[in-house]
């Protein structure tokens, strides 16, 4: 006996199959730690894990204790740490615009970008909790 399948149920059965059997999260971790600015948590800002080569940037916001919990991949961060964003008012020639809140005092500007921040992560099975102590 043959049964007919239109191309479409099968091409969304394959889909289906492919989604599930591909692990689209394996090597992904959940990375969790504290932030410290002269041995005080920093409860304002957000953290950011950032993997140039792979194009992955992960950020959360900090929380109570400095602490934070973000979702990555494995592999090798540069890690940021900044003030959050606020809206600082237009102009009549201007629009607003959203800038690091400058009342944050904790975070010094070095930590803003990766670049400068000298902080980094490797990501794996082994390694995901990572805390950071500013100065």
């Amino acid at each position: 006996m043959h049964i007919p399948i239109s191309p479409r149920i099968l091409i969304v059965g394959l889909s289906w199959f492919l989604l599930g059997c591909g692990g689209g999260d394996a090597g992904r971790y959940t990375v969790t730690g504290k932030v410290s600015f002269q041995g005080q948590p920093v409860e304002q800002g957000e953290i950011t894990f950032e993997d140039p080569a792979a194009g992955q940037v992960n950020s959360s916001p900090l929380g109570s204790g400095g602490s934070y919990s973000l979702e990555v991949p494995a592999g090798d961060f540069k890690v940021s740490i900044a003030p959050p964003l606020i809206e600082m008012k237009g102009t009549a020639d201007s629009p607003p615009d959203m800038v690091r809140n400058p009342a944050v005092k904790n975070i010094p500007k070095k930590y803003w970008v990766q670049e400068s921040s000298g902080l980094s992560a490797k990501v794996d099975k082994n390694a995901k909790a990572f805390d950071f102590e500013l100065k």
